[in-house]
């Protein structure tokens, strides 16, 4: 298998899967906060927690695989390296957008 589509293949499942994690465990999270602020709006809650969600996955998968570069002539452990260099920048630029929101 080529270098570089060993790099494509690791990158994309860990940041789907990373992606998908962090979708849940805002969806479950942020629910209860929207349920606080919507007291008796129970649906109205529910609604804009999916909808904010659906938003958030929208962007992050598409910022994911804007930063996926692989050079096509990479050897498997080139290619892996800048896929773990990749997803790090994605981890750290989660994280930070997540801390300037709280």
């Amino acid at each position: 298998m080529n270098g570089a589509l060993v790099g494509y293949v690791v990158y994309v499942a860990l940041a789907v899967a990373l992606i998908a994690w962090l979708g849940v465990v805002l969806h479950r999270d942020g629910r209860v906060f929207l349920h606080d602020v919507f007291i008796e709006q129970a649906n109205l809650a529910d609604a804009v927690s999916k909808l904010l969600v659906t938003g958030f996955l929208v962007f992050t998968l598409g910022y994911a695989l804007l930063l996926l570069r692989i050079d096509a002539g990479a050897s498997p452990v080139e290619a892996l390296r800048s896929s773990v260099r990749q997803f790090g920048v994605l981890l750290l630029s989660l994280g930070a957008l997540h801390s300037l929101n709280m």
